[in-house]
């Protein structure tokens, strides 16, 4: 089982936004779409959630943590560990409440194994004294 963290950025909150606003979805490797919502979930040089709706504008890529290509090392090794060695898209549907969560900066997390993909969201909150 692997467990990917999407840290909350402003970047993410910008997708989470722009996909509340999107009503048409694509699913990958077809010509089908869906009203659903959702993310697509992303392995080939890392391992990252995009955008799954179409749109002129550039979106964000939110690579999981430690997985962005950019800034870590092995990721290509360590992400075929994580999630096998075929590179992959998956629509991942996503409720209302989870993408204004995202939107409020929650971060993502995903379980996934060979036979499922849970998504579940957390807040860190600082060891900060609010007296």
């Amino acid at each position: 089982m692997t467990n990917l963290k999407f840290k909350s950025s402003e970047d993410l909150k910008i997708l989470a936004s722009q996909t509340l606003k999107a009503t048409s979805f694509k699913k990958p490797y077809t010509n089908k779409t869906t009203k659903e919502k959702g993310l697509w979930f992303v392995k080939d040089e890392g391992i990252y959630l995009m955008k799954a709706f179409a749109t002129e504008k550039d979106m964000p890529i939110i690579y999981a943590e430690s997985f962005d290509p950019s800034k870590d090392d092995d990721v290509w090794d360590r992400s075929v560990i994580a999630v096998g060695g075929d590179d992959f898209a998956e629509f991942l549907p996503f409720t209302i409440m989870g993408l204004q969560l995202m939107k409020k900066g929650v971060d993502v997390n995903i379980k996934c194994t060979e036979t499922f993909i849970e998504v579940t969201y957390s807040k860190e909150y600082g060891g900060e004294n609010n007296e």
